[in-house]
């Protein structure tokens, strides 16, 4: 049971090298080491409009995984590689395994010859299940190639579950239909499923706690954490109540009707060339019965205030589009 509290403040004179940085999990990491001043080197591809402005303790690396001299760059001088880049969704099984699996042997290759003492693989509890998609199939693989590219370096692997937090594309849509009162279900069994939930942020300072000198008894270990063990939808619903106080009615989705829109999202990505995270690899998942971590957290974040960050842009949205129907309204009479 890691105990996140102060983790950052050992790592003055750890460097980390951090991939991810400009994703869900690693943009939150980041911002907790800068708040820290801990000294770290980020790799990012450059994008049109993305700042990837060197601070007092942050330096970018701009480049891709599969070329050497990037990495070699990346890795130099680092006592800790943390690993959060990753694909949660690609067109075809070749994508997934390219990111997820293939980018993540070459990246433990470097960090391994570079002389880097520790490297944390941040991967998902999907792994546990390869046979379920081709993202759970990418995932272990990679947790596979990273282990055996190691030698002497030690390798964590964090399965982590569903994580949850403001700022996430891909549970905007689900957090907006929240806010207004429904929330989208499978049918049948999958209803009933029970699934372990982590708070971003709880993540990322399980993490960094990991990185640190302080022994947590799971450095070399691969293990699934949690924030919450064994949720069920009733739970997220009745969560949702109670940060907006109104009713959140469930809507099942029969699973054929589903089945058929994942099978759907998977012809338009291949005619678009467009990735799409609701495919029918992921309703496969969600219909692969529960999803329960191992590692429970010492210092866990409630449910409610997970959500209540998660809502406050939609209800903040709703709440102006409400004050300017009622302004325009006063107008008219």
């Amino acid at each position: 049971m890691p105990d996140q509290t102060g983790a950052a403040g050992q790592l003055s004179q750890t460097k980390i090298a951090l991939t991810g940085a400009t994703g869900f999990v690693g943009r939150t990491l980041l911002d907790q080491l800068a708040a820290a001043q801990v000294p770290v080197t980020a790799l990012a591809r450059a994008r049109s409009g993305r700042d990837l402005t060197d601070g007092a303790n942050l330096r970018w690396v701009t480049g891709e995984m599969h070329q050497p001299d990037t990495l070699a760059e990346f890795v130099a001088g680092a006592d800790v590689v943390i690993h959060c880049a990753g694909a949660t969704k690609a067109l075809d099984a070749e994508a997934f395994h390219r990111v997820n699996a293939t980018a993540t042997q070459t990246l433990v290759r470097a960090a391994a010859q570079a002389g880097v003492g520790h490297f944390i693989l941040m991967s998902s509890l999907a792994a546990s299940r390869p046979g379920v998609s081709d993202y759970a199939a990418s995932k272990a693989a990679g947790e596979q190639l990273a282990l055996g590219e190691a030698g002497d370096m030690a390798v964590t692997t964090v399965r982590a579950p569903a994580v949850i937090g403001p700022g996430d594309q891909a549970t905007a849509p689900l957090f907006s239909l929240i806010a207004r009162g429904w929330m989208p279900v499978l049918g049948g069994k999958a209803r009933a499923a029970r699934f372990s939930v982590i708070d971003v942020q709880d993540l990322a300072t399980l993490l960094i706690d990991l990185a640190g000198p302080a022994s947590t008894g799971l450095k070399g270990k691969t293990f699934a954490p949690y924030g919450h063990h064994s949720l069920g939808w009733s739970d997220m619903a009745a969560s949702g109540a109670r940060v907006t106080g109104r009713k959140i009615r469930e809507i099942p989705l029969p699973m054929p009707i589903a089945t058929l829109v994942g099978q759907g999202a998977d012809l338009a990505a291949r005619m678009t060339g467009t990735a799409q995270v609701f495919s029918s690899g992921k309703v496969r998942e969600m219909r692969a019965g529960d999803w329960i971590g191992d590692t429970p957290l010492v210092t866990v974040t409630p449910l409610d205030v997970t959500m209540r960050r998660c809502l406050n842009p939609f209800l903040r949205l709703g709440n102006a589009t409400n004050q300017v129907v009622a302004d325009n309204d006063r107008r008219q009479e």
